[in-house]
């Protein structure tokens, strides 16, 4: 990644084309992970409660199928609620897709999310503007802004795929490889991230490790307030996963790290 000072404000949202790229780097890189697997490997628990590597393939799968058809989507939804009254319809939704993938075997699970890459990049490649617009939920987005289809189909699917990249990595010692798709992923997630931040002090924030790079956030009025973070670590963070490390002030107001730390985005 750049090792100039970028504005998080100034990072253009992810088009159709970058997206279905992105799918495709991303999920290819998931599907060798998941191929590299040992039998052992698929029962390891993972940093999603609840879930061990084999429902996290069953998620990945499930999650290719809704994003090829609105219909599946709102199908899942549909019954997701009826099963799992006390979870979010989007916990629901996302164990409905493992409950329809429980019988298959772990070779055709990964032979059919192989299989679906193509599919799935096509789909978001020429989904329709008009349909782009339309808004599917108010709570989820940044900044509590309407949760749109097009941006769920060119940002939201595409991050969820990329963290879950580091899950299987993390619970099993098997590697993710980076992608041509991660400087993209990252960026997306700092734009969000300056997005609920946006009237937050001035903070110039680097980013170390596999994910690195420098940020500023906040209102450019002052001096920034200096902080750093282990980038995978920083972005598991921000999805609500356990951190494994804290962020480091290097300059500034004492309190600033902590009230970052407790920002949540949509993964």
């Amino acid at each position: 990644m750049s090792s100039l000072t970028i504005s998080a404000t100034d990072i253009p949202a992810t088009n159709r084309l970058e997206a279905a790229s992105g799918y495709t780097a991303v999920m290819s890189g998931l599907a060798k992970q998941l191929d590299a697997l040992s039998p052992a490997d698929w029962g390891t628990a993972t940093d999603c409660t609840g879930w061990s590597v084999r429902d996290m393939a069953a998620h990945f799968l499930g999650a290719q199928e809704d994003l090829t058809s609105i219909r599946r989507t709102l199908q899942r939804r549909r019954i997701g609620r009826q099963h799992y009254r006390r979870l979010s319809p989007l916990d629901a939704a996302n164990q409905q897709q493992i409950d329809d993938h429980s019988s298959d075997t772990t070779n055709d699970v990964v032979a059919c999310y192989l299989a679906n890459i193509p599919k799935v990049a096509r789909r978001v490649a020429t989904f329709p503007t008009l349909l782009s617009g339309v808004p599917v939920d108010k709570t989820m987005a940044p900044g509590g802004l309407p949760l749109r289809i097009g941006y769920l189909y060119a940002t939201i699917y595409l991050r969820d795929s990329w963290m879950h990249s580091i899950d299987i990595a993390r619970a099993t010692g098997v590697p993710r490889a980076s992608t041509e798709a991660d400087g993209m992923v990252v960026g997306q997630i700092l734009r969000d991230v300056s997005v609920v931040w946006s009237d937050g002090p001035h903070i110039e924030l680097e980013l170390t490790g596999e994910v690195c790079g420098t940020w500023r956030l906040g209102l450019a009025n002052s001096n920034p307030i200096r902080i750093t973070a282990n980038g995978v670590d920083f972005c598991r963070r921000l999805s609500g996963r356990l951190p494994d490390t804290k962020l480091t002030l290097v300059a500034g107001e004492q309190a600033v790290p902590a009230r970052l730390e407790a920002l949540r985005i949509l993964f």
